[in-house]
């Protein structure tokens, strides 16, 4: 018997015309695809920036409650720093309200409780005299996963309180990064999250403690957006250098038009779609996350890989070892290809979760499944990783910048351009630089017909005179004694110089 919702999903699938967008829905479970379409149908979300930030939301939810063995004794927790790419208006921030409000719910429970044992605890502080005859009130320690507004301090005094795991959650991510100069020029916020993202302890010191704040196994998930116009914000030499930009998971999707307001659609029975959500959420929630006598080291479930996933993975990854060795050059290696493997082994434990809390798979290890569908989610975000480069005005250094002229015609458009210099690996401000640049040279090289039509300037008949080097001449001892030159005309050099 055909499954009711797997019918549904590809009634939909069809009408948001997924396959365009290049996201691998299909890889998430029946349940959790119906979510995503409830949620584009009813709320006008946008399905790529809904279906990435569920993976964000699971990979907080798990935390460090289970962690991915990737090989030998390298194990990582399933955090992502993840950024949503996109013009103003496309709808960034309400995917992440609505999909992270189970957690922002279990935090508000976490606080209520929090206050009713302080309140106890403030009693029996006040009434010593009484307090001695009775077993002493631990001081509560307040459990929060969401915070948004925050110093390098309070982000670390959180997370000690919650060895699960925390999420930074900013509506722009180049607000979080600009609070690391507002708050203290000597901030180490950074490099916090370059050490947390790689597994490493974190550690700081506080004035008001006699014993700084240490987080042997930090789990720090990240998640904001950023318009299009900024994104140099995020692209600085300085993020770049240090291998934090190789980190994000980048959301850029390819229909940049804003879905319209369906009238009526109000008045339609609509389905209890947060209940659902809830569902899973809490599901993943409720995973324990053991703790060792001190009540700081975790004890997080293992998951390796099946010997089936194990071998995928490993050839996967092995293709890309053999490209990066295939490279001559040091300056053409991106650094970025050699931390894939780090993300894809993340995500193949968050699909494994996400399927286990709808029913599909056991978590008893990671399977093939996971392992394909977390590459194909690879191949996507790096999809939108090259888009936001191209777009960026970041290039990598050495490329030929006006190369990308070669794809395209003697007359052609913007558009055109703008996809060459992409496929160029060019970015998008670059190539309207060189347009501008080439259509103003003396003489010039390009000119522009009319509003995004531009047309190649052929030099054929000039009498522009250049200065061309002559072959140096030698004396007997093989020494030099002089350089020579000649002057040709432009035309003459076109077709090869001088009859001699």
């Amino acid at each position: 018997m055909i499954n009711p919702e797997f019918l549904s999903n590809k009634i939909h699938e069809d009408l948001q015309r997924v396959a365009e967008t290049g996201f691998p829905l299909d890889i998430y479970p029946e349940p959790i695809q119906k979510i995503v379409y409830e949620l584009v149908t009813y709320e006008n979300f946008n399905l790529e920036y809904t279906a990435s930030v569920i993976l964000s939301a699971y990979a907080t939810a798990i935390g460090n409650t289970c962690h991915v063995r990737i090989k030998g004794k390298w194990e990582t927790a399933c955090a992502l720093y993840m950024v949503l790419v996109g013009r103003p208006g496309l709808g960034k921030t309400p995917p992440i309200g609505f999909l992270y409000r189970p957690i922002r719910d279990f935090d508000q429970q976490m606080l209520d409780k929090a206050h009713k044992e302080y309140d106890a605890y403030s009693q029996q502080q006040t009434a010593k005299k009484e307090s001695e005859q009775k077993d002493p009130i631990e001081k509560p320690r307040l459990i929060q996963t969401v915070i948004s507004d925050f110093t390098q301090e309070a982000m670390l005094s959180t997370h000690y309180d919650n060895p699960r795991g925390i999420v930074l959650l900013v509506d722009e991510v180049v607000a979080l990064f600009n609070s690391v100069k507002r708050y203290s020029s000597k901030s180490n916020l950074i490099e916090d999250l370059l050490s947390a993202y790689s597994g490493q302890p974190l550690k700081a010191v506080r004035k008001s403690e006699v014993f700084p704040i240490c987080i042997p196994h930090p789990c720090i998930n990240l998640i904001g957006g950023i318009q299009t116009n900024i994104l140099d914000e995020i692209f600085k030499k300085e993020y770049v250098s240090n291998g934090l930009t190789d980190r994000f998971l980048f959301v850029f999707p390819k229909n940049k038009r804003i879905p319209k307001w369906q009238i009526g659609i109000d008045k339609e029975k609509r389905p209890d779609t947060m209940w659902k959500w809830s569902y899973y959420m809490n599901k993943v929630q409720n995973i324990p996350c053991p703790l060792s006598d001190d009540g700081l080291s975790i004890q997080p479930k293992e998951l390796e890989f099946s010997e089936e996933a194990m071998t995928y993975f490993y050839n996967w990854n092995n293709s890309i070892i053999d490209e990066v060795n295939g490279i001559d050059d040091d300056n053409e290696v991106e650094s970025r290809k050699m931390k894939l493997n780090g993300n894809a082994a993340r995500l193949s434990l968050i699909l494994q979760v996400m399927r286990w809390s709808a029913g599909d798979c056991q978590l008893d290890c990671i399977d093939i499944i996971s392992v394909k569908g977390a590459i194909r989610l690879i191949e996507y975000f790096e999809d939108s990783y090259q888009r936001v480069k191209a777009l960026s005005g970041i290039d990598e250094p050495g490329k030929n910048q006006d190369g990308w002229l070669s794809l395209v015609g003697n007359t052609f458009t913007a558009a055109e351009a703008e996809a060459a210099g992409i496929r160029f690996g060019i970015s998008r401000r670059t190539v309207f630089t060189t347009l501008k640049r080439m259509s103003e040279s003396n003489p010039p090289v390009i000119k522009r017909v009319k509003q995004g039509i531009y047309e190649k300037i052929v030099l054929d008949c000039t009498t522009a005179q250049c200065t061309t080097a002559l072959p140096e001449e030698m004396d007997a001892d093989n020494n030099t004694i002089v350089q020579s030159a000649e002057v040709q005309s432009a035309n003459e050099i076109q077709k090869g110089g001088s009859n001699e």
